[in-house]
């Protein structure tokens, strides 16, 4: 598949198998992620990865947590959409996905949310060529990512990359 095509096809993934991803095409992705320009190619961005299932299902937990207040203040127009995609507030994904991937960007970096972004994108684009789905996840607060990954200070999270091979849902 080429570049354009596997760009056109890629889709978000919400549910996973169980299936462990080989340690080398884990590697493959996040060096993907290490490509991509940045400013003053500083490459503000660190990648942690979580696939330790209790840390998985605490992380999901406070994610609902999260979520949950951002729906409750969110304008009615997001709240019809939501239903419409059918999309929960419960994240199941976050605990079924084999991996996930945490985005961070170093915050004293010059366009570190930008060049964060960007290295973001080439993550999800190696996962999709190597067969793994993803879902750019942005939970609306991330101070209980911080304190759970113990990230130091000008560290901050900036989105949750669950990862794996998509559970055939037909």
């Amino acid at each position: 598949m080429n570049l354009y095509e596997l760009m056109k096809h890629r889709r978000s993934t919400r549910h996973f198998s169980s299936k462990k991803i080989p340690e080398d095409v884990l590697q493959r992705v996040l060096k993907a992620g290490q490509y991509a320009p940045s400013g003053a190619d500083k490459h503000p961005y660190v990648y942690v990865v979580v696939d330790d299932p209790v840390s998985k299902e605490d992380i999901k937990k406070h994610c609902e947590i999260v979520d949950k207040r951002f729906y409750e203040n969110s304008k009615s127009w997001f709240k019809d959409w939501m239903k419409r995609k059918k999309i929960s507030l419960e994240k199941e994904f976050l605990a079924e996905a084999p991996a996930l991937i945490i985005v961070a960007g170093e915050t004293d970096k010059p366009y570190w949310l930008e060049s964060t972004w960007i290295s973001i994108t080439y993550v999800v684009l190696a996962a999709e060529y190597e067969g793994l789905g993803t879902l750019t996840y942005t939970p609306s607060e991330t101070g209980f990512l911080k304190e759970l990954l113990s990230l130091p200070k000008g560290i901050e999270p900036v989105v949750i990359l669950p990862v794996g091979y998509a559970k055939d849902m037909g």
